[in-house]
Parts: C-alpha cells; structure tokens; sequence
C-alpha cells in the first residue's frame, strides 16, 4: 500500500511540481531550522528560541534513535521508483526526520498563535504540517507511514517539552543537565554521524544559552537597521563554521559533532556578545 501510493505520486507529477515540493521540502531541512531559530533568538525572544531549539533537537535525537532500530529502507530502493533530479538522501527511511521538523515548526507555530493572537501563525503552522510531509512522498523520500508517524510523534512531544520548559520557568536550563548524558551515551551508542550532528548541535547552544543568561544577558531589542545588521553578521560566522570548517576538518562523526557545538555556541553566546559590544551605543537608545 505505501509503496503504491509513491508510485502514483510520482505517475501523476511532473518537474514543475517536483521543483515546487524540492524547494517546499527544505522548510523541514537542518538549513531552514538554523536560519528561524537564529532569528527568534536574535531578535524576537531569547527564552522562546530557547524553548524551541531544545525541542527540536531532543526530537531530532528520538527520530535519529527510532531510524536505527527500525532501519526501514527508503521508497527509492524499490524498482520502478525513482526520485527526481537524482535526489538521493542518506539514511533510513521511518520515521521522517522532515515530517519531524515540520512538526516542531507547525506546534512552535500554534504556539506562538495562542500566546501572541497572531492568527496567521496558525495557517503557516497548518501549511507546513501539510505540505513538507507530502513533499517528501511526492519526492519518494519517504512513505506515508514514516511522514504520518514523524509529524505525530513530532506534534505531542512539542507539547510536553513546550509545557515542561514553562513548568521550570526560570530554571529552563536544567533540561540539560537532564538531557544532555542521555544524548551523549545515544551517540557514542549508535555512531550516527547526524546524532553526533544534533547532539553538538544540542551542547553547544544549551550551553551557550547558560552562560549569556548569566553573563552577557544581551538585549535582543533595536531598531530595524541594527536588527538586520545583525542578521547579517550572525549568519556569516554560521556560514563559516558550519561551511568553512567542513572543507578544514575530516569528514568524521567526532569533527562534525565539534563543528556543530561551535555553530550553537555561536547563535547561543558568541554572536549576541558580539552584538552587545558592536551596538551597545543602540541598546541605550532603545532603553
């Protein structure tokens, strides 16, 4: 049945459809989370970006986890089932880690609609929980089930650590003195190079996140012009570790995870100090 369904999909598309769902698709990529989360943070609201960087990484560490127990090929694999433009990701195929990412996006969404009646946050939240797990089985990446079950699981664990994050208030930071031993022992366990990805990932912003609350405690507020300034800086130190170093470094689970704790640690603490002594002279005007 679900290999069925994916064959019919791909009869019934054709390569403008399939460029429209490769562009939709990257909304659930690691690119597209890095780019909002750095924003929020940056400029909108620190302890929610908090909240929302955390879910998503615990998440994407669960999802990791299931694809190496199930190990389920993906619908590429069967004959008479071929992805557009050679489009071949890596990895297992169940659960979805795009359906996944949708649907921490789709929850931050709604969440954000309920708490700052912003209704059109609820029709985007909606839009991707639709759209980026279909595009992954028009784009035979995954099957219905792994996309069902991805966005699902995805959806209520969002709710529980949202809701466990606001229960700890102003100690939101001891999830990771709980979460991070347990992602350590799943890297070193599995060996997977995208968990050593999303647990650098984890340890480098959480902890970054810990010593700017304390210590630097950057004001995210400015005017539009020293936000996009800072847009700006913050996502070329992004490029260059996260890009720069990949072309220095062995391309090795231990060294990705390294470059992915300097990523975090830079959204997380490196950027906004940054931030705080290039603008400092804003920050007094907008107080």
């Amino acid at each position: 049945m679900d290999a069925e369904m994916i064959r019919f999909l791909r009869d019934i598309s054709n390569p403008v459809f399939d460029w429209i769902f490769y562009v939709i698709t990257q909304v659930g990529g690691e690119t597209f989370f890095i780019v909002i989360a750095a924003i929020i943070y940056w400029v909108i609201n620190k302890k929610y970006a908090y909240k929302f960087v955390m879910a998503y990484l615990v998440i994407s560490g669960v999802n990791i986890g299931l694809k190496a127990i199930f190990k389920r090929p993906r619908p590429y694999t069967i004959d008479g089932i071929t992805p557009p433009f050679d489009y071949y990701t890596t990895g297992y195929s169940f659960p979805s880690g795009h359906a996944t990412s949708a649907g921490v996006l789709a929850f931050a969404s709604y969440d954000g609609y309920k708490k700052f009646n912003k209704k059109w946050l609820l029709y985007v939240g909606i839009t991707i929980a639709i759209l980026v797990p279909f595009s992954r089985m028009i784009l035979a990446q995954h099957y219905l089930t792994d996309v069902l079950v991805g966005l699902v699981l995805s959806v209520v664990l969002s709710y529980f650590l949202f809701k466990w994050i606001d229960l700890l208030k102003d100690k939101e930071e001891i999830l990771v003195l709980i979460a991070a031993p347990i992602i350590l022992i799943m890297m070193f366990i599995s060996q997977s190079e995208d968990l050593f990805k999303a647990g650098g990932a984890f340890l480098g912003f959480a902890l970054g996140y810990v010593i700017e609350k304390y210590y630097v405690k950057y004001e995210v507020k400015h005017k539009m012009s020293i936000q996009v300034l800072k847009v700006l800086i913050g996502f070329a130190g992004v490029l260059i570790l996260k890009e720069g170093l990949k072309v220095i470094l062995p391309d090795e689970s231990f060294f990705h995870f390294i470059r992915y704790i300097l990523v975090g640690g830079w959204v997380a603490v490196v950027a906004p100090l940054i931030f705080k002594h290039v603008f400092k002279h804003h920050e007094k005007e907008i107080s």
